[in-house]
Order: C-alpha cells, then structure tokens, then sequence
C-alpha cells in the first residue's frame, strides 16, 4: 500500500521529530527537500509515529484495567480490605483514562490531519494563482 516515496518520506519526517535541534540541518536533509520543495510546509510528526503512540497508550490502559482485575479476585490477603480496594479503583481508573485519551487523541487526530490537508491544498491553490497572476502580467 505505502510506495517507497511514502516510506522515503515517512522516514524522513520520522528523523527530523526525533531532532533534538531544529537548527541543525544534515546534508541528507536538504537534498531530500531540493527533491521534494513541496513538503517542506508539510514537516510534522508522521501520522505512523501518532499512531504508534496512540496504540502504546491504548494497549498500557488494557494492561492497567486488566491487573486491577487480577488484583481483585486474586483477593490479596497481605493488605486491609480499604487499602486493596484503593489500589484496585486508581489502577483500573488509570487504565480507563490511559484508553479514553488514546481514542481521544485518535480522533483528534484525524480532525488535525483533516485541516492540515485543507491548509495545504489552500496554500498550493494561492501559490498557483500568484504564479498565474504574475505571469499574465496582472
């Protein structure tokens, strides 16, 4: 499904999120750009490392719901009745938000990516009827 151009790019934009410095650009950077001038408005976070994290999230909120489970009816003697009930709400209730903001997150994702397509289409309609205007001489 992805073409190697989309990889190229992928990795790319992987590289330069993982930047610890914005001002230093590499050789391999800038002849990725003379190649693709188009993208450079574009240089954000993939949306494959979004949904890396985003899935990271999701699955430690199941790991949480799923030991404060476990630690309910394994019925821990070592503990008062208030204090395992108190461990077993704030480790269920931890993977319970840990999910919500990675669906959350997911669907403003989607909504982020949306505007962005929206903005660069934009941008390039602008660019191109500048262009237009003064190569008519108007």
């Amino acid at each position: 499904m992805n073409t190697e151009a989309d990889e190229q790019r992928d990795q790319m934009f992987l590289k330069l999120f993982l930047k610890r410095s914005a001002s230093e650009v590499t050789d391999e950077e800038l002849a990725y750009f003379r190649d693709h001038p188009d993208q450079i408005d574009e240089v954000t976070a993939p949306v494959a490392v979004h949904k890396l994290f985003l899935w990271a999230g999701a699955l430690l909120g199941v790991l949480f719901v799923a030991v404060a489970k476990v630690i309910k009816f394994t019925e821990l003697t070592m503990v008062s009745e208030g204090i395992s009930e108190f461990v077993i709400d704030m480790v269920f209730e931890i993977g319970v938000a840990l999910i919500g903001a990675a669906v959350t997150a997911y669907i403003l994702g989607i909504l982020l990516n949306q505007q962005q397509d929206n903005a660069a289409t934009w941008r390039a309609e602008i660019r191109r009827k500048i262009s237009k205007l003064g190569a008519d001489g108007r």
